[in-house]
């Protein structure tokens, strides 16, 4: 889960619908693109955008998440299904 969702700076009650819809959009996009951490990156973004602008249905939250998968599974197809770079602990 990214960590804006728990940053404190929303209350409980919308980080739970927050993490039900990425889970959901997640969980129900196929297929999975290779880089999981850029794509719900995307996802949890447009969540948020959603969530700023008022929109309290899981429904409509797993949807915009969605279609914002799929516009930029469309655009760079690459990038999404590459695998994600690993992360070297610093010394």
């Amino acid at each position: 889960m990214p960590s804006r969702f728990a940053s404190g700076v929303y209350g409980p009650e919308l980080v739970q619908l927050m993490s039900g819809a990425l889970d959901r959009a997640w969980r129900d996009f196929a297929p999975l693109p290779k880089n999981e951490n850029l794509a719900k990156s995307l996802m949890a973004s447009a969540i948020i955008e959603a969530i700023e602008a008022g929109e309290r249905e899981e429904a409509t939250l797993v949807r915009k998440a969605t279609v914002t998968l799929i516009k930029a599974v469309k655009v760079d197809p690459e990038l999404l299904n590459a695998e994600a770079p690993v992360e070297k602990p610093e010394p």
